[in-house]
């Protein structure tokens, strides 16, 4: 019986293929099947994977034209046979045991996906610490749904490698889960796919792949047109797709820091200025906040579409939109920040954090919603009372703030939120009104 079908797609990697395979053939687990999708490589990486197969005559090798790693994966699925598999890419490299690892656990825990981390090396710069999420994910042993895992974690860190799952081959064919083809960053949509429809996974703290990071990369690759239509794609794709009910809201934000980032990428690399591609970035970045701006009611979104608008070149977005994107935004806030008393010269607000979030909830208000009049004491874990100054305003310590007579403290900081609101609970119960900045107001 093959216990575990690995598929790996090989495209002008000829290099490192040696290294990836070594660490396939090198593992623990024996009964294993290896799949290699040599697609349409223009180098040597055929011949080096006829070499390798002289050696290991049972490796599977199929060539096809180019058609990128979703339509190579997609066609190792179609003739794996093992129990589990697993996807990798042909410059990274396997710890000896973690396919045993994985295929343990899985049979332990009856599990549809195993999730596991790993450290990064190469030869240009790169996080350390993208791939390594035992710091996030507390949970030992636990198994989720990948709903609640999804809702749990995915916004503190979205981690789509295939690389980093082990899959039961009955899950993914009950749920034909297939990845995009043709494109780049289809690893992106069948993530979240695989996260809607597994009924138990287990995140492992264990290290079990070193992931390459070198030039010319997907990830390392100069960021073009073809790119961000690419991702464009892959948002669509992702906003299409129908995921359980209960991670739509998840979902929702995800679909959301995509148009975020791709805005950001697209304003790095000056990629607006081709009119055909902005318009249909906007239109799906306007479908995705909300589809008419009057009906747009979260902050995140209408803020996402307003800075899309300042990337954009003048003639892209005309004034009339714009000016209905400035007044749903000065509304939206109004609304948000109505329990908050800034405008009151007779209140007192405690605002715990002095970060960038921070400055951002002040320029906002003062921009959006009225002058601040109130009396504003800051608060700082670390801070010496009185001692320091924000912006003018005093600092005090969190262990000082006992009788301060607050109408509310703000909850600024997005990182440090769940601690800050665990040192006030446990310093001072429910004797002050708590709002969050990040969870309550969605800012």
């Amino acid at each position: 019986m093959i216990k575990t079908s690995i598929i790996v797609p090989v495209y002008n990697t000829a290099a490192y293929l040696r290294d990836c395979f070594d660490s396939i053939f090198n593992q623990t687990q024996k009964d294993i099947e290896v799949i290699a999708i040599n697609d349409g490589s223009t180098d040597n990486s055929l011949e080096v994977l006829e070499e390798i197969k002289r050696e290991h005559p049972d490796m599977i090798i199929i060539s096809q034209q180019n058609k990128k790693q979703g339509a190579a994966r997609n066609r190792g699925i179609g003739i794996a046979s093992g129990e589990y598999i697993y996807f990798m890419d042909s410059d990274d490299c396997l710890a000896d045991m973690a396919l045993e690892i994985c295929y343990q656990c899985a049979k332990e825990y009856s599990l549809d996906v195993v999730m596991f981390d790993a450290c990064a090396f190469g030869n240009i710069e790169y996080d350390t610490g993208f791939y390594d999420r035992t710091s996030i994910i507390k949970e030992r042993n636990s198994v989720f749904s990948g709903v609640e895992f999804a809702n749990k974690y995915l916004q503190e860190r979205f981690v789509p490698s295939p690389g980093l799952l082990y899959s039961s081959a009955r899950f993914i064919r009950e749920y034909e889960l297939r990845f995009l083809t043709g494109i780049y960053y289809e690893d992106n949509e069948f993530y979240c796919r695989v996260l809607s429809s597994a009924r138990r996974v287990m995140y492992i703290p264990e290290f079990l792949l070193r992931r390459r990071y070198r030039e010319n990369s997907t990830t390392t690759s100069l960021f073009d047109i073809e790119h961000a239509n690419d991702f464009l794609k892959m948002i669509k794709a992702v906003d299409q797709a129908n995921y359980k009910s209960d991670m739509e809201t998840v979902m929702d934000k995800i679909k959301l820091d995509f148009v975020a980032g791709l805005s950001d990428r697209c304003r790095e690399s000056e990629l607006f200025v081709y009119s055909d591609f902005a318009n249909d970035f906007f239109e799906t970045a306007l479908k995705i906040c909300g589809e008419q701006i009057q009906e747009i009611v979260l902050f995140q979104n209408i803020q996402t579409l307003y800075q899309i608008c300042g990337d954009f070149p003048e003639t892209m977005v005309s004034c009339e939109i714009k000016q209905q994107i400035i007044d749903r935004k000065k509304e939206i806030l109004k609304e948000l920040f109505k329990e908050i008393p800034m405008g009151n010269k007779d209140a007192c607000i405690g605002i715990y954090g002095t970060g960038e979030n921070t400055g951002r909830f002040l320029e906002e208000y003062q921009k959006n919603v009225d002058c601040i009049t109130a009396k504003i004491i800051f608060i700082d874990s670390n801070a010496i009372s009185g001692q320091k100054k924000y912006r003018s305003w005093d600092i005090y310590n969190v262990n000082d703030i006992g009788k301060m007579p607050f109408a509310c403290i703000v909850v600024a900081s997005s990182k440090y939120e769940q601690e800050m609101c665990r040192i006030i609970s446990e310093k001072y119960g429910s004797r002050f009104k708590v709002i969050r900045l990040k969870s309550d107001l969605r800012f």
